[in-house]
């Protein structure tokens, strides 16, 4: 009987130095994306936070700082338009990727994450037209809750798909690559001591 013998042929693809660029150059854009996703969110702490702890503001106190909260109304808008030109930039710079159907998967649930994002920045400020709402401090808790479990999405959305295959799949980064940088001191403070040991050696045997 023959015995066929059967090899795997490894088939690889250099990716080109300007594709590799163009893709570090997506990955910082969306790391400042995701940094101004959290400033939007810090804001909203603004008013979160307070809320969160004393739902039962009454109308009359809410009242008396109108023109406050209006102010952070409007400063909730400017941020998550903001947040919108810098996610439409990334978008563009994704465009070079396109023809991976990957890519266009990620592309479409980034998109639809921004639309749900948006819906829910729309609500929480329509809220601000009926100050004098008895609940007005809780329901503006469970809408920014809303918005930041959208947040949450998009950035896991970013983080755990769109970056992670951007660098696994053309920069080819690795496990190995990831860790390298927290290593890295260790290993030059740990190379003058194996240095030493060898010189320590070396001088054992000399005088031998």
């Amino acid at each position: 009987m023959n015995k066929r013998k059967v090899y795997a042929v490894a088939l690889t693809y250099e990716v080109p130095s300007e594709e590799k660029d163009k893709a570090e150059k997506v990955l910082m854009a969306f790391d400042i994306l995701v940094q101004k996703l959290k400033a939007c969110e810090d804001h909203l702490d603004l008013i979160y936070t307070p809320f969160k702890s004393n739902s039962n503001i009454t109308p009359e106190q809410i009242y008396k700082v109108r023109a406050a909260l209006r102010r952070y109304r409007d400063k909730v808008v400017d941020n998550f338009n903001l947040f919108k030109r810098i996610a439409f930039r990334c978008f563009v710079m994704m465009q070079p990727f396109a023809s991976d159907t990957q890519i266009i998967k990620f592309n479409k649930s980034f998109v639809l994450a921004i639309g749900d994002i948006e819906k829910q920045v729309n609500r929480f400020v329509d809220l601000f037209s009926n100050l004098d709402e008895k609940d007005f401090a809780a329901i503006v808790v469970k809408s920014i809750e809303n918005i930041k479990k959208e947040t949450a999405q998009l950035t896991q959305i970013i983080e755990d798909r769109i970056k992670a295959y951007i660098e696994s799949n053309i920069l080819a980064v690795n496990w190995v690559d990831s860790v390298s940088n927290d290593l890295q001191e260790k290993v030059e403070k740990r190379v003058p001591l194996t240095i030493r040991l060898v010189e320590e050696r070396e001088n054992g045997n000399n005088q031998a």
